[in-house]
């Protein structure tokens, strides 16, 4: 998880786009620079206007799509927030969690794994191989707590 690309290797990009059976579009790649040039979580409609500026006639849709897409390749992460809309994101590197703070939606991912031990006696019980897991929390921040 994780993998970062510079967006100005478009070699690495395209060529590990065709390792997994897909073509390295301009959307895909706009999405991905509207990501990697912010360190926050930012909402679908945040994205598609800044898509927008680096390709004017791209959908909404288009964009929606592109990030599924780029979440499956664990390139972007995906957030949940209370209000049943998503945030997205750069992978992080590492196995990480996020919290979300229920009253500004900051994003705050920590990497402790508190399921790894639970995972394997889960497994162990049940006799199901457990291959990855989601665990997300929510709160407030410190300046909301205030």
């Amino acid at each position: 998880m994780g993998r970062v690309f510079s967006i100005n290797n478009y070699k690495e990009i395209k060529d590990f786009f065709h390792e997994k059976g897909l073509k390295c579009t301009p959307q895909r790649l706009a999405v991905l620079k509207v990501l990697q040039d912010t360190s926050a979580y930012l909402s679908i409609n945040t994205i598609h206007l800044k898509v927008k500026e680096l390709l004017p006639d791209t959908g909404l849709a288009t964009v929606y799509r592109s990030l599924e897409t780029l979440v499956d390749l664990e390139l972007v992460a995906k957030v949940h927030l209370e209000d049943g809309c998503h945030s997205y994101a750069i992978a992080p590197e590492g196995h990480r969690h996020p919290i979300v703070c229920t009253d500004c939606n900051t994003v705050i991912e920590f990497a402790e794994c508190p399921l790894e031990d639970l995972s394997k006696k889960i497994s162990k019980d049940t006799g199901i191989q457990i291959n990855t897991h989601f665990l997300q929390l929510f709160g407030k921040c410190k300046e909301c707590q205030a």
